[in-house]
């Protein structure tokens, strides 16, 4: 038995891991991989300079450290999260059961992908699913916004700040009646195509071209990246059965990032609070991790071991 397990290597797991192992805790990293979206760069048409990410460094140095912790890090996939007389089962794919006192999950999202020609084989070459991680690559280019969500329309007025042109594709006209959908007509580098779709991506070594239909017409739109948000699903399948979620089934946190069930925390992009950015995710996964912390430390019994 743990103290805590962790679920997820992302920034926000990553700096829960770190944060605990601080503590001295026996804390078991369950992951997959390690960075998560962290290392995941954009490279555009005629960008002389790689991309910088805010806080990969700090990931990076982040995921070394536990990666030298061979006991406190399991390379796995969790299918299911329990809990029974006070201690929680972590079932792994490969690896079995493992039990502890406290769960954090920080599982982050899936984004729902384009699904037209060119938008695969231009994934990370101009075609980008996060604005916030992104947005610093088109001060003074030709974007695209993809989705009706209200990230997607805040995607739009952040990029419009820097950018020369911003076009939003909105298959969906009623986004447009939001309060931010409301503030686009002020931009004058914003271009709306409401009830468009985009039918392919094009380009040569990185995405060049966007070809949308509106109407029954045909457009081609240069661009030099294309950002989509066509919503996201949250990785909380484990917890569904046990934890409460909201409409779109991400985990209900309060200030504390404590779940509805004692003792199951959650940080990052997983829960019902916004983060969507790796150096706030980071602080999530510390602050669920001095709540975990705090909650075994309360609870003797559930201790692995004694914890300073």
């Amino acid at each position: 038995m743990r103290d805590v397990i962790v679920i997820g290597g992302g920034a926000a797991g990553l700096s829960a891991t770190v944060f605990l192992l601080g503590k001295e805790c026996d804390v078991l990293l369950i992951a997959e991989v390690l960075g998560g979206k962290a290392g995941t760069r954009q490279y555009l048409a005629d960008e002389p300079t790689e991309e910088y990410i805010a806080g990969e460094e700090v990931t990076s140095m982040f995921a070394r450290r536990v990666s030298t912790h061979i006991d406190h890090l399991l390379r796995d996939g969790v299918t299911a999260v329990t809990k029974e007389r006070n201690i929680f089962s972590v079932t792994t794919e490969r690896n079995g059961t493992h039990e502890a006192g406290a769960v954090i999950l920080a599982t982050g999202v899936t984004p729902i992908l384009l699904d037209v020609p060119g938008a695969e084989q231009f994934a990370g070459y101009g075609i980008g699913y996060s604005v916030t991680t992104h947005a610093q690559l088109i001060a003074g280019k030709r974007v695209a916004v993809v989705g009706n969500t209200q990230r997607a329309l805040r995607g739009v007025l952040e990029l419009a700040q820097t950018a020369e042109n911003v076009s939003l594709i909105a298959p969906n006209t009623s986004i447009m009646q939001s309060s931010l959908g409301l503030a686009l007509p002020y931009r004058y580098n914003v271009d709306v195509y409401e009830g468009a779709q985009v039918v392919a991506v094009e380009g040569s070594t990185a995405v060049e071209q966007l070809v949308i239909t509106q109407a029954g017409k045909q457009i081609h739109l240069p661009v030099d990246a294309v950002f989509v948000d066509l919503g996201l699903r949250p990785n909380t399948q484990m917890v569904r059965r046990i934890a409460a979620l909201d409409g779109d089934d991400f985990v209900r946190v309060n200030a504390q990032l404590a779940t509805s069930v004692n003792g199951l925390f959650a940080a990052g992009d997983v829960t019902t609070i916004p983060s969507e950015n790796v150096l706030i995710g980071m602080g999530d996964g510390a602050r669920a991790a001095r709540s975990a912390y705090d909650y075994v430390l309360a609870h003797p019994s559930l201790r692995a071991r004694s914890l300073k």
